[in-house]
């Protein structure tokens, strides 16, 4: 990881692709053991020790992802991290996944609170003083791991969660530009003995079949002003 500088001039971490592999098994099976403690606490009656795993995408103004690099350096790379950086906290990741992807990973989240952190990334993706002028936004999908209330996902899978919130990332019209969706685990999820594993393939496959049953849902992000 690398220092990054913010707006406001503090000093955080902003890690990169390698950061991520050494670090996201770790914090996938933090995760894992935290639900399992819960036993079978009522899924209403969690505490917020969620995780959340949120891929911001840079696109053109009509929503299309762009083909090739477009960030075109790496302060410019930089200096979009340092944009984004305020809308997390101190002790929350984030970083650069590749040339149009950016990963934020947020610790202790209320599932409840999700979608307010996800219209912060987006709204200071649409302010940004570096991609507005280039005619270019960001989309946001999330995944909000534990996604099962007995969950058994192998950490070192980690980059499976990280392709369903870039699917989710594309739901929608693209001339929406920037909006995004998240994906939570649904309210019917503990009347089955599905495994978070197939959970997450099934997923990969058919989101919206598992959102027809209760097994997930997903949160639509608006852009909102004054986030």
């Amino acid at each position: 990881m690398v220092p990054s500088k913010t707006n406001q001039g503090s000093i955080y971490p902003a890690a990169d692709a390698e950061f991520f592999r050494v670090f996201m098994p770790y914090e996938i099976r933090l995760a894992r053991r935290r639900a399992m403690g819960w036993g079978f606490t009522p899924v209403d009656s969690l505490p917020p020790l969620f995780l959340g795993i949120y891929l911001l995408r840079v696109v053109s103004e009509g929503g299309e992802t762009l083909p090739g690099p477009s960030l075109v350096s790496e302060g410019l790379r930089d200096g979009l991290l340092a944009e984004l950086r305020p809308a997390l906290r101190d002790s929350d990741i984030l970083g650069s996944l590749g040339e149009n992807e950016f990963l934020a990973v947020v610790r202790d989240l209320d599932p409840d609170q999700s979608y307010v952190v996800a219209q912060r990334l987006i709204s200071l993706g649409h302010r940004s003083e570096l991609l507005r002028p280039a005619g270019l936004g960001v989309r946001v999908g999330y995944v909000i791991y534990p996604l099962t209330t007995q969950p058994n996902f192998p950490g070192e899978n980690w980059p499976e969660l990280v392709d369903l919130a870039r699917s989710v990332a594309r739901r929608g019209s693209r001339r929406q530009g920037a909006t995004g969706f998240g994906m939570l685990r649904g309210t019917a999820i503990g009347e089955t003995n599905i495994t978070e594993t197939d959970l997450v393939d099934l997923a990969s496959q058919d989101i919206d079949s598992l959102v027809s049953a209760g097994l997930v849902r997903l949160q639509r992000i608006h852009l909102i002003s004054g986030l």
